[in-house]
């Protein structure tokens, strides 16, 4: 029997109703139905089952026929809807007569197992005859009884509590829930923009005391951060709840938290787990409901097919969820660390959106005409890594699965991007190395392979993503995969002196050389890469197209990634209140923008020294100029975040004291997502683009500048000699971020420049970021590799 088979109790056959799986009914003849196998042994619950497929629209029938039925149902999100915050969420009446009337079903037992505290739970549901109530994901249990707290061991979370506290005086609308063994910051009534910003400051908060205490984790959970003892889960109920059921009960177990995933996983191999909503999200779960009125007519059907009646009106049956049993067949599976966000993504929410939204762009068309499949990281974290989840009904199919956090910290957080990241962008005195993260970064390495070798058809093409995946192509070569294996690095690669810092650089260029096409945005880092291949790998040469060894020939190739330039020049800038308030802060002055991701690589300290540096020896320009920095909020900040937030603020602060008048303020900061079409009215409102990160794979924010000035009337792009982009972007003033007074004197000539100078070089800048196309990009990536396999 597969693991991924649905098993469910097969009981005596009576005259049930049965409900067809989209919603119509028809009534069963006493007798009929599917007869199936019975399982070869007894199930984990201890009664006989067979087994449901994923075609089967037999769920309904089958639970009713089960003698006993143990129904453990989660509440927010699942029972009822949720709300601006816990308070306001409330069990209507019908809720709790369906609950009521459930609780009272022969053979029929109900436990509602919750994240709430007990209190809540009583308030809401303590006067419902028959029903077990589990609060706080297991730590109190109340049966016939009364309420019994489970004990366990380990310190008190005043200090997150007080943490979040902190955090959440800053952040209006964010509020703080203390339970006894845990601490949520609950961020739903948090405006949009700033939510990133909010879960980055909670990581940045909570990091350090969890790395002291193992007993606690940290989840996200649907706009909450909770941090809770490891021992403090849903699944531990499970076990609590067989005690009081007879053997052999059936447990229908419906949920839509991320904490419901361990109620998922303590139920038997017989037992049905239902996920509510969340199509995009790995699950344990066998089967789906699409949200809270779904399952209320799953659940009011339920009932009646117990009682041997006819449902009323149509029905919302759980959908079962397909899993992948054995090798795939798609010809082109696109990998990268982080999936996008379903079901496109929004790429002005932060860079790695916008990034990943250039992907998107690129990639999906692709993706869709070879039906394809894009696999990657969900974005969540499981103490047990989980199956392979594919969402068919996206486009392009995109299948996910959540990281271990142990793979998290040592994997992602550790060599990716404390060790490869550094070192790929120069600063070697920031790169830390342990045996345990390179131990990860393999084996995370081997697990993506593994998961597009179930994917993929045999001769597949498969297409790599960056420095999170150099050893892919070489784990999928040992699966004995034969296709196309690509990769593009996305970020600069270092020169050899910089490279072999790193203990594990053969190993990583003998990776990388299982490659059949290793993809560059810029030509000097082709050339590093080839350097390196040939000082570090055995028997590697220089070859006109890339490097040659004994057992194969690697393409190099040089890619550079473009932007869809349509959507930055067609943005209305009336539509949004923000233009009209910084239009009317400036009064007339000029404006200088920078927009990044808060990260070190990016120069944001030594741009505001710059500009500082320009009102020192330009004083004309005093009140005159202002300065907008925008740091868009991502997770990938965490690791640096208090340092570079602290350094950003306090030279803001330092700049706005020395050269700040009643009526002018030097410099703005904030720290915020924009959408895509906010970001080009920014982009279009401002006098000169300030891009000058320290180094950069390519940086498409410079690209984003050019393509949303207006024609008659362009801004100028300051532009670090050391992005990628600046290899295309011919017209930009180029500048050395190392050199805070040469930028000071770049920016001032930007500010000074005549129109005819600005309109000249727009124009040469705007016919490069026209021709270069995400889809393009793509294209020409995917043609290359085919055509060297």
């Amino acid at each position: 029997m597969s693991s991924n088979d649905l098993v469910l109790p097969l009981g005596a056959r009576t005259g049930l109703p049965r409900v067809d799986r989209h919603g119509g009914r028809r009534i069963a003849a006493p007798g009929d139905g599917r007869s199936g196998s019975a399982s070869a042994g007894a199930s984990r619950s201890g009664h006989s089952a067979k087994t449901m497929d994923a075609h089967d629209s037999h769920i309904l029938e089958i639970i009713a026929r089960a003698p006993h039925v143990a129904l453990v149902l989660d509440l927010d999100g699942t029972l009822i809807p949720f709300a601006a915050s816990p308070a306001e969420a409330t069990v209507d009446a019908d809720t709790r007569q369906l609950v009521a009337a459930l609780a009272r079903s022969p053979g029929v037992h109900l436990a509602v197992v919750s994240g709430r505290k007990r209190d809540e739970l009583d308030a809401r549901l303590g006067g419902v005859a028959g029903a077990l109530l589990v609060g706080e994901h297991g730590v109190w249990r109340r049966d016939e009884q009364g309420w019994e707290q489970v004990p366990l061991r380990g310190a008190d979370p005043g200090p997150i509590e007080r943490a979040f506290r902190e955090l959440a005086g800053s952040r209006p609308g964010a509020l703080v829930e203390r339970k006894t063994w845990s601490v949520s910051l609950h961020y739903r009534r948090v405006p949009l923009p700033d939510r990133e910003a909010v879960i980055v400051e909670g990581f940045d908060a909570v990091e350090p005391w969890l790395h002291e205490h193992p007993e606690y984790e940290l989840l996200e959970g649907e706009l909450v951060l909770e941090v809770r003892h490891r021992d403090a889960h849903k699944g531990s109920a499970v076990a609590w709840l067989r005690e009081r059921v007879p053997p052999g009960t059936l447990f229908v177990a419906l949920g839509d938290d991320r904490t419901d995933e361990d109620t998922f996983a303590a139920l038997g191999d017989a037992d049905l787990s239902v996920v509510v909503g969340h199509p995009d999200r790995p699950t344990r779960a066998k089967a789906r409901l699409d949200d809270v009125r779904a399952v209320h007519s799953f659940l009011r059907a339920l009932h009646r097919a117990r009682q041997a009646r006819e449902p009323s009106g149509p029905v919302a049956l759980p959908r079962l969820i397909p899993r992948a049993r054995t090798k795939g067949g798609a010809p082109l599976v696109v990998i990268s660390n982080r999936l996008p966000d379903a079901p496109a993504c929004s790429a002005g929410e932060s860079e790695r959106a916008r990034n990943v939204g250039g992907l998107v762009s690129g990639l999906g068309p692709a993706l869709s005409a070879r039906n394809g499949v894009w696999l990657g990281w969900s974005g969540g974290r499981h103490a047990d890594a989980l199956e392979l989840a594919i969402d068919a009904t996206s486009s392009p199919v995109r299948a996910s699965f959540d990281l271990r956090p142990e793979w998290h910290a040592r994997f992602y957080n550790g060599f990716a991007n404390g060790s490869l990241w550094p070192i790929f962008h120069g600063f070697p005195g920031r790169a830390r190395y342990d045996e345990r993260d390179w131990n990860a970064y393999v084996e995370v390495n081997d697990f993506f392979a593994q998961q597009a070798s179930r994917l993929a058809s045999r001769g597949g093409t498969v297409w790599a993503h960056d420095y999170h995946l150099l050893l892919v192509g070489a784990a999928l070569r040992r699966l004995g995969h034969h296709g196309p294996i690509g990769l593009f690095v996305h970020i600069p690669f270092p020169p050899l002196d910089l490279f072999e810092t790193i203990p594990w650089a053969r190993e990583l260029i003998e990776g990388m050389l299982a490659f059949d096409l290793v993809g560059f945005h810029v030509r000097r880092y082709a050339s590093n890469f080839v350097h390196c291949a040939q000082r570090l790998a055995s028997s590697a040469v220089r070859t006109d197209r890339g490097v040659r060894t004994a057992s194969r020939e690697v393409r190099v190739g040089v890619f550079p990634m473009g932007i869809d330039a349509e959507i930055f020049e067609e943005t209305d800038d009336a539509r949004f209140d923000d233009m009209t308030e910084l239009h009317a802060v400036l009064r007339g002055r000029k404006l200088v923008l920078g927009v990044d991701r808060l990260d070190y690589s990016k120069g944001i300290v030594e741009r505001l020294e710059a500009f500082g540096r320009m009102l020192e020896i330009f004083p004309e320009w005093r009140a005159r100029v202002s300065m907008l920095q925008v740091a868009v909020p991502s997770r990938a900040d965490v690791p640096e975040y208090a340092e570079q937030r602290r350094a950003i603020e306090t030279l803001v602060g330092r700049i706005n004291g020395l050269y700040g008048e009643a009526h002018w303020v030097p410099v703005r900061y904030v720290y915020r997502s924009y959408g895509r079409a906010e970001l080009a009215a920014l982009y279009r409102a401002a006098d000169v683009g300030f891009v000058t990160p320290l180094r950069d794979g390519m940086n498409l924010v410079a690209k984003e500048y050019v393509a949303s000035q207006a024609v008659a009337n362009p801004g100028v792009l300051v532009l670090s000699r050391f992005a990628g982009a600046a290899d295309e972007l011919d017209g930009a003033v180029l500048t050395n971020p190392h050199h805070r007074d040469g930028m000071a004197r770049d920016l001032a000539r930007a500010l000074e420049m005549p129109h005819e100078e600005r309109a000249q070089r727009h124009a040469s800048m705007m016919a490069r970021v026209r021709g270069s196309t995400p889809e393009g990009w793509a294209s020409d990536f995917l043609r290359t590799l085919e055509a060297a396999r």
